[in-house]
């Protein structure tokens, strides 16, 4: 476990000894006339910071996993089949229901095709030339009421072809078992760690992508929508597919409730972090690594977390070879409760820069409101993952447009890919029953890596803010002011020069005032809205 300093604030910068490599080259009288090694070059970068005082966090050595085997799909339960033969009746049905709903209201077009999904139908739509595509739209409710459907979906026109796609809730929905996607060729065919099970299409095949194509993810649904199941189908697939060499996780539960069982994994840099405060700090741990990897992306010569790899292995330099790492944060509204400027620009730092140092962060939360999903956070987040929302107002907020209002729940999603101008609607995988087996199986052959505990983090954040006195005078005096000095600081609380000066570094650390530049004042972007959030905060605790 990581052994870190008790009197060390956790404001200040965090960096990561990366271990001696597996096998380093041994240098000779001529070294100094050839090009650096990774290694070399890699030192060099993280050893020229400044010389202010840093909280450093130490790897043990490089993770033995050489015989680590994946969980086996087993473990997993068989996938549920449909009764063909009752949903073939069903379907003719609701056919011939259309048909004469559309022709009743004088719409000359027909049903031409259907596909049936696990828990939804669509049936293609052939208009005759001439018809509006707003004459099928306009008739939702109608249609609704003749299919005595719970609700439609109308997708007009479906991307890519001349028809209109509804959508109508089948007769009985089927679970999608994990074990229906992770079994596929798609998935097993992928030599990705990072990739995962999404769920199957209205055409029954299975959906999966690739976390570093996303780069970054949004999950929104209200509550019983799917959108905790999902996030647990996510890490198991991760668990199917990744070493803990290869993939890290950093998982924030503030209901400390969601993601316990997979405390004691040993992917994850910590165990999972309940507390908003710790969880603010490690989101801050993690811009901090992402600056610390891109001073050895530049070092080693290249431009992403592949081909540094790819390098470190080529020049056998097997311990400089970086994990991807997986953020998750469960509930992102019960942190931007508590901590909501930090969090924000911690969250903008990583979804802006982080892909290319192996950083990915998956947000979800039940409130999609514009408090929580800023368009600050949003518009960094390219992957939006939609479950069923109560209004068109949510739905929008998420993916940009209605349509999650209109989801069955119990999985049912909206899936905004990165680039895609539609989403495509998918029923998410289940599972439950498998977290165990498949969590147990993991943990038995390996113990948990911890690079630091959520604990110790709080700690630092409290010390931080405890080691003077005068530190919560400073923020509301500064809540007030454009800018701030050391020398206006001076003068205002009658300070000596050092103490004044640890404040501004203090006040520089936390990101509430400008870097320096040469002798300026500092600008001040702690607002009085921030001073009354952080003083509420106070309060409660």
């Amino acid at each position: 476990m990581a052994a870190v300093a008790a009197h060390t604030p956790s404001a200040v910068p965090v960096t990561v000894e990366s271990a001696a490599p597996i096998s380093a080259t041994p240098v000779s009288e001529s070294a100094s006339q050839r090009p650096p090694s990774m290694h070399q070059a890699v030192n060099t970068v993280g050893d020229s910071h400044d010389a202010k005082p840093q909280l450093t966090i130490k790897t043990q050595a490089p993770l033995d996993d050489q015989h680590y085997q994946l969980p086996p799909f087993s473990l997993l339960p068989e996938p549920i089949k449909d009764n063909s033969s009752e949903m073939k009746a069903w379907v003719e049905q609701q056919r011939v229901v259309l048909n004469e709903t559309l022709k009743a209201f004088n719409v000359q077009a027909t049903v031409s095709r259907w596909s049936i999904g696990p828990a939804v139908t669509q049936f293609e739509v052939s208009l005759a030339r001439g018809v509006k595509v707003s004459k099928i739209t306009n008739l939702s409710d109608d249609l609704k009421l003749a299919l005595a459907a719970k609700d439609i979906r109308i997708e007009a026109p479906i991307p890519g072809k001349s028809t209109v796609g509804i959508e109508i809730p089948n007769l009985k929905s089927r679970p999608v078992m994990l074990s229906e996607v992770v079994e596929s060729a798609k998935f097993q065919e992928s030599k990705s760690p990072l990739t995962v099970a999404l769920g199957v299409d209205l055409f029954g095949q299975p959906m999966i992508t690739n976390v570093a194509k996303m780069p970054h993810g949004l999950i929104a649904g209200a509550t019983g929508s799917g959108k905790s199941v999902f996030i647990n189908s996510l890490l198991l697939s991760i668990l199917f597919k990744a070493k803990p060499s290869e993939v890290k996780l950093l998982l924030i539960d503030p209901k400390a409730v969601e993601l316990a069982p997979y405390n004691g994994l040993p992917h994850l840099l910590s165990p999972v972090i309940s507390d908003p405060k710790a969880a603010a700090a490690a989101l801050k741990w993690a811009v901090d690594e992402m600056e610390n990897r891109y001073h050895k992306l530049a070092a080693a010569g290249v431009r992403n977390l592949e081909q540094f790899n790819a390098k470190a292995t080529a020049h056998k330099d097997f311990g400089l070879k970086m994990p991807y790492i997986v953020i998750i944060i469960d509930e992102l509204a019960d942190l931007m409760m508590i901590a909501s400027s930090e969090v924000q620009d911690y969250i903008v730092r990583i979804t802006q820069k982080a892909r290319a140092a192996g950083i990915h962060l998956l947000v979800a939360t039940q409130r999609p409101s514009v408090d929580v999903i800023t368009g600050t956070i949003k518009n960094n987040i390219p992957t939006r993952i939609a479950f069923m929302v109560s209004s068109q107002i949510d739905s929008r907020t998420i993916i940009d447009q209605s349509g999650a209002e209109r989801l069955l729940g119990r999985g049912d999603m909206l899936y905004l890919g990165n680039g895609q101008s539609q989403p495509i609607r998918i029923q998410g995988t289940y599972a439950e029953s498998e977290i165990d087996p498949i969590v147990d199986f993991v943990k038995q052959q390996l113990p948990p890596h911890y690079l630091f505990e959520p604990e110790g983090l709080l700690e630092k954040v409290e010390a931080t803010e405890n080691q003077d006195e005068l530190f919560p005078e400073v923020l509301a005096y500064i809540a007030d002011e454009a800018q701030v000095s050391t020398s206006k600081l001076q003068r205002v609380f009658s300070i000596g020069y050092n103490r004044a000066a640890n404040l501004i570094d203090t006040l520089e650390q936390r990101k509430l005032i400008s870097p320096a530049s040469g002798s300026k004042p500092r600008d001040v972007y702690f607002t009085p809205e921030d001073l009354a959030q952080y003083q509420e905060s106070k309060h409660m605790n």
